[in-house]
């Protein structure tokens, strides 16, 4: 198998969580999959236990997402 094909079926097997993810943390599908395929590679390195990555990946996709949206939100908030 390929990366791309890899990838193409870990996006497929956790759609669902990508979507939750995007709508929980207000951000775009493509990024929350960008952001979850690259902690889930980290993940797997050293994974012991295969069938926890999922939550384990979606569980540091979302404190990644809200700690890049707070960081928005600060600056947006900012008056010039």
């Amino acid at each position: 198998m390929t990366n791309d094909s890899i990838d193409s079926e870990i996006l497929s097997q956790e759609q669902w969580a990508i979507e939750l993810l995007s709508r929980e943390t207000h951000t775009a599908i493509a990024k929350v999959q960008e952001v979850f395929l690259t902690e889930y590679k980290k993940l797997a390195i050293n994974a012991h236990i295969k069938s926890y990555l999922p939550l384990l990946t979606s569980n540091s996709v979302r404190v990644i997402l809200d700690a890049q949206n707070a960081g928005y939100a600060r600056v947006s908030a900012t008056p010039p």
